[in-house]
């Protein structure tokens, strides 16, 4: 959140709504110093996938913490933002919507009712459950926001681009001539440019962070990475790598449904993280709900009552959404280290992970930033940094 607080500033946001103080390495005059600043996401780069690309470690920067809980859906939705999810109130890759009494899947734009029924969210529709206060919208400059093209007209991304041109792309070779053409050709004036890339996280939960599939594609990013370098050297541009979680790999799969004294005492099926699950339990129940717990998962899973967590501000600071106590139900539960929740509904059988985050653990919240900037050359002919 400090990062975004650097960025909201820096780029000039008329208006900033994040709570926190600028990154004190990276403060935001440096920022507004670049007429072109681009931000890369790279999903799920772990801070132990460092010693496997060698050119990105070379920019490392600085060591951050990712937000709680340490997922896409929480953290990307606060880049597109600028504000915590306790401000933006999206709890992890599912979010309990108290008006319907629905499940929302903010990034695929799914709505679920208790039975697992779901159907697609239009833009307009899920603008209307979630109303994000948009950073792009919000700033005195061009923007363009950078996607794999399978996602990059997305209900979720069309909404939180606001007036953003949005580009998609297919491979990642395509990315360091495309970003070259961009930011050599992109009119005059100040331009702030955001590009994602998934795939990494998707190895990441198939095969696990220690897989010979995870290894292949860090040096196919490193690669990539020092390519943009060499095309946008010279450009005066502020180039800023980061990610929203890392990866942990993880062996156990929970089921609650295998507990029905357990699921028994819920209202409403788990939502956030597998490895940071939100149980929403009966008004009757919670002395039950305890004890089932600890009968069916012992000290496998750590149950920790919300109203701790809220007072403690885990989610993030700033004014809180206005539904945020009742989107975060009444207890945080937090599998051991090698484990993770699931609570099948439907047709929804829950994922199969081999690797894992959204929980506390350091391999899932600390996360790199690495920088170059491109205004000027070493003595020695190596771009700055």
């Amino acid at each position: 959140m400090n990062l975004l607080a650097s960025l909201e500033r820096g780029l000039g946001c008329e208006g900033p709504l994040n709570a926190e103080a600028p990154l004190p390495a990276l403060a935001p005059e440096a920022v507004a110093g670049h007429q072109h600043v681009l931000f890369w996401l790279i999903d799920g780069f772990a801070l132990d996938y460092l010693s496997d690309t060698p050119v990105l470690r070379g920019d490392l920067f600085r060591q951050l913490e990712a937000v709680f809980p340490s997922t896409t859906a929480s953290a990307i939705t606060s880049v597109f933002t600028g504000v915590s999810p306790a401000q933006h109130g999206l709890l992890g890759w599912r979010t309990y919507l108290p008006g319907p009494r629905s499940t929302l899947t903010v990034l695929p734009a799914r709505e679920a009712d208790c039975s697992g029924n779901s159907a697609g969210l239009s833009t307009t529709e899920l603008e209307q459950r979630i109303r994000p206060p948009l950073l792009l919208d919000r700033l005195p400059r061009a923007t363009t926001v950078i996607s794999p093209a399978a996602i990059a007209h997305s209900s979720y991304n069309r909404l939180m681009s606001g007036s953003a041109r949005i580009l998609g792309f297919r491979h990642l070779e395509e990315l360091p001539a495309l970003l070259g053409r961009h930011v050599r050709t992109g009119g005059e004036g100040p331009h702030y440019t955001y590009l994602y890339w998934s795939h990494l996280d998707h190895l990441g939960h198939e095969h696990g962070p220690d897989s010979t599939q995870v290894r292949n594609h860090l040096a196919e990013i490193d690669a990539a990475y020092a390519a943009i370098i060499e095309q946008l050297q010279g450009t005066g541009a502020l180039f800023l790598t980061s990610t929203d979680h890392g990866m942990r790999a993880v062996s156990r799969r929970l089921n609650i449904r295998d507990a029905p004294t357990v699921s028994g005492c819920l209202r409403h099926p788990l939502t956030g993280e597998p490895r940071a699950a939100i149980a929403h339990v009966k008004p009757d129940r919670h002395r039950d709900f305890r004890r089932a717990m600890i009968e069916a998962f012992g000290a496998s899973v750590e149950v920790v009552p919300m109203e701790e967590w809220l007072c403690g501000r885990a989610f993030g600071s700033g004014r809180p959404h206005p539904e945020l106590q009742a989107r975060a139900g009444d207890y945080l539960l937090f599998p051991d280290g090698d484990s993770f929740l699931v609570d099948p509904v439907g047709d929804d059988t829950g994922p199969d992970f081999r690797g894992a985050h959204g929980g506390l653990t350091r391999e899932e919240r600390e996360i790199p930033l690495f920088r170059r900037d491109l205004r000027a050359l070493r003595q020695n002919g190596g771009p700055s940094t």
